[in-house]
């Protein structure tokens, strides 16, 4: 690793989503190689799994080397050091194009959707450092940018990030505001004030803070909305995977993807047991 953090250093958890991410990106292009791509979060292109000195693809090299491979990627990434990395590491993919700045930035965000047709089914990866980095005005412009032919809403493959951010600042006053950006409303602060009185437990809280999530996405007329409580290396795990799409649940395949055994540097891992839940409307 290089003084500027590149490529970045990440547990054995992050690695085993990758692994995921990648199965993912091959079974949603396999029949339809004609769908765009957009990640909102995006990074510098490449990882350090902690303890090893093993360095990985990230997501972005992940989705171009999709086996039936995307018709055009779009990299949102913060920072200009990472963007210049990514940028190296993706020249020679003619489908991957960079956006440098904040997703969140009405600006930034059309310049994505000015290369994305209104007419074409595409998928957006939400995987956020944090949930303040995430907001819920930037979900209802992904929902709202447009149609597909049949009238399909972008599909959101999203990383919620629930247990170490979330759910771990959800009684701190000072985080009450980024929270109500989050969800875009204030509804969560009944379990707030559950935790608080101790009348609501962790597994609970768990449960109704991606159930609120949910929900919200469902108002905006996603037909299939659903999460998988992922693989991990700890529990509880880290984040949930929420899918909402118009087209398909998708739920099955990220559970397979994400229950597959799968070897990661100098180990196998695979935790089993894990539950799946689907609401459709």
């Amino acid at each position: 690793m290089n003084e500027q953090g590149i490529p970045r250093l990440i547990s054995k958890w992050m690695c085993h989503k990758l692994e995921c991410l990648a199965d993912f990106f091959t079974v949603y292009t396999e029949k339809d190689s004609s769908r765009y791509y957009l990640e909102l979060f995006a990074g510098c292109g490449s990882c350090t799994c902690r303890g090893t000195d093993c360095v990985v693809d990230d997501s972005e090299l992940r989705a171009l080397k999709a086996k039936s491979r995307f018709s055009k990627c779009i990299f949102i990434v913060r920072e200009s050091r990472d963007a210049e990395n990514l940028g190296r590491l993706t020249k020679s993919y003619a489908a991957g194009t960079i956006i440098t700045g904040n997703c969140i930035n009405e600006e930034v965000l059309r310049r994505a959707f000015n290369i994305i047709p209104r007419s074409e089914a595409s998928l957006a990866l939400i995987d956020p450092a944090g949930y303040t980095r995430l907001r819920w005005s930037t979900i209802k412009k992904l929902a709202r940018h447009g149609s597909d032919w049949q009238g399909h809403k972008m599909d959101l493959l999203i990383i919620f990030p629930l247990e170490m951010a979330l759910l771990r600042n959800l009684t701190r006053a000072e985080c009450e505001a980024s929270i109500d950006r989050l969800y875009g409303n204030r509804k969560w602060q009944q379990v707030r004030q559950q935790r608080l009185e101790d009348k609501m437990g962790r597994d609970q809280a768990r449960r109704e803070l991606v159930a609120l999530f949910k929900k919200g996405l469902k108002s905006l007329g996603y037909r299939f909305v659903g999460d998988i409580r992922p693989a991990r290396f700890s529990n509880p795990p880290y984040y949930h995977v929420i899918w909402a799409s118009d087209t398909a649940s998708r739920l099955q395949e990220l559970t397979e993807i994400w229950e597959k055994p799968r070897y990661l540097p100098c180990e196998l891992f695979h935790d089993e047991g894990e539950r799946t839940s689907i609401d459709e409307k």
